[in-house]
């Protein structure tokens, strides 16, 4: 018995955006190769917003359990809206995952702690939305 595969969608608009077509091949490699991100990606019912001022692009990701439509933006108010550089997102698909709890106490994780803390990293909705971020660490981390 395979993988079964979540519906994960890249509207038209989007299509021609780099970022939401990596986060959507991201987020599928995984779950190929690693079948218990299934569940944190079922568990989630939120809007994403993620942009990258540096390369003036931004991804929508609406989860739906099970079910992720990828856009340019959103509409409407993100549960989680995320600010940050082109390199710093690469780094966060680096983050351990321990514990189910994204992990800060090797290089990587420190160095996105560093980034929260001096504010490189801008994370809105982060206290009334931490099981979301925590659930989207989950599925894009490739570690």
């Amino acid at each position: 018995m395979g993988v079964r595969m979540p519906e994960i969608i890249i509207l038209p608009e989007a299509r021609e955006l780099g970022l939401p077509v990596m986060l959507a091949d991201l987020i599928r490699q995984n779950i190929e190769k690693r079948p218990d991100k299934i569940k944190p990606f079922e568990s989630l019912e939120a809007k994403v917003l993620i942009e990258i001022p540096d390369i003036q692009t931004s991804a929508g990701l609406e989860f739906q359990r099970g079910r992720l439509i990828l856009s340019k933006g959103l509409s409407g108010k993100p549960d989680l809206h995320i600010l940050t550089d082109s390199l710093t997102i690469l780094d966060l698909s680096l983050l351990k995952i321990k514990l189910g709890l994204p992990y800060f106490f090797d290089k990587n994780g420190f160095k996105i702690l560093k980034k929260i803390l001096s504010r490189r990293i801008i994370i809105k909705g982060l206290l009334r939305n931490l099981s979301v971020l925590i659930n989207l660490t989950r599925v894009i981390s490739i570690v």
